[in-house]
């Protein structure tokens, strides 16, 4: 499973940040399909966004940087 299709299923049960759905890669139901870092991740989000498959939007923090919390799109779901 590639690390699009995996932030896709993530996303398919939630909203997530991409911390989120490192954690649930990590330690979730995805755990058992393939292994994944930040370094793919976020990637994989932003490409999965510039194809119209998720939307982003900003979450305030107290005290820390803004995170962004991804949403699947229609489009995402028939991915």
């Amino acid at each position: 499973m590639d690390v699009k299709t995996l932030c896709l299923g993530v996303l398919m049960r939630r909203s997530a940040s991409g911390y989120a759905i490192k954690k649930e890669v990590e330690s979730g139901i995805f755990s058992h399909f393939c292994e994944a870092g930040y370094g793919s991740i976020y990637p994989a989000l932003n490409k999965l966004w510039a194809d119209g498959l998720v939307v982003a939007r900003e979450e305030n923090q107290e005290g820390r940087p803004d995170r962004k919390i991804y949403e699947i799109t229609p489009a995402g779901e028939e991915a």
